[in-house]
């Protein structure tokens, strides 16, 4: 009985080790395919490698006990849990050139489901009004997770758009009917005219040092409010850019809808908010075409 025992807990022990092995060598590959997605020269080759890297990456997250493990090599994917450990979210970009770029992301819940995001909308004119599904996502690259009440949620994102705008988002985000649902109609118009909004928005200039972010002592989402500037863009031609001005909006959750605070505080700015985009940006081991 004991020798049964004994090859039992070896053979257990001996599968857990090389599921470990297996996970080790999964990283290790996508490591590899993520680092020639973001710095080959080459869109092609970025594109053929960042192919291989998201079916590998599916692969990876539909095996048993994967939740558990971190992938933490991929050093060019925004990985964020939610505060709950109930789900993660792995988003990341592919350059396509200085202009365009597509974002594309995995979600993983602790029950093992995983949703791909499809979509990449760029430019939604109704964007703080929408609400969509994980197949007709707006890409862009999470980087915070607010939990606000049971089963939902506030995703903090950004994306750029064209060549020097970026845009980040404060999006509600939930899991009904085997979707991933994003926007939902809980904060309060600044228009006044009694719509509600189902996502924050704030559009600066990509060299703006702006911020949307959950303020755990104001207990409330906070954000830069922003002026129009006249600067150059990467050809030095002068245009409108919005950049942060060292004020800050505000919403707060009173249980059911998220209110908005015109004013939450300001703080002396000791330079310029944004800096001069006519300066080539250092390339990477790869190149950053």
């Amino acid at each position: 009985m004991k020798i049964v025992l004994f090859l039992i807990v070896f053979l257990f022990n001996g599968l857990m080790i090389n599921a470990q092995i297996s996970f080790s060598q999964l990283e290790e590959e996508l490591a590899m395919y993520n680092d020639y997605s973001i710095n080959a020269d080459s869109y092609n080759h970025r594109e053929v490698a960042h192919k291989k890297f998201i079916s590998l990456f599916e692969v990876a997250l539909n095996r048993a006990n994967s939740f558990k493990y971190p992938f933490d090599s991929l050093k060019w994917v925004s990985k964020v849990v939610a505060p709950d450990s109930s789900f993660r979210i792995f988003t990341w970009q592919l350059t396509k050139s200085f202009a365009k770029r597509d974002y594309f992301g995995l979600i993983q819940k602790r029950d093992g489901v995983v949703f791909k995001l499809v979509g990449n909308i760029d430019n939604r004119s109704d964007l703080e009004y929408s609400s969509y599904t994980e197949d007709d996502w707006i890409g862009q690259i999470y980087y915070n997770i607010h939990k606000y009440k049971k089963g939902e949620y506030i995703l903090f994102g950004y994306k750029l758009v064209g060549e020097m705008d970026k845009i980040k988002m404060a999006t509600p985000a939930y899991f009904e009917n085997n979707h991933v649902n994003f926007g939902k109609e809980i904060f309060e118009d600044t228009t006044g005219l009694g719509d509600r909004k189902s996502i924050i928005t704030l559009k600066t200039s990509s060299n703006a040092a702006s911020s949307m972010h959950y303020d755990e002592d104001k207990k409330m989402i906070v954000y830069d409010h922003t002026v129009v500037l006249m600067l150059p863009d990467r050809r030095g031609k002068l245009r409108p850019f919005n950049v942060p001005d060292g004020s800050y909006h505000g919403y707060k959750w009173n249980g059911m809808v998220w209110r908005f605070v015109d004013k939450v505080y300001t703080r002396k700015l000791d330079h310029a908010p944004v800096y001069d985009s006519r300066k080539k940006p250092k390339k990477g081991l790869f190149g950053n075409k």
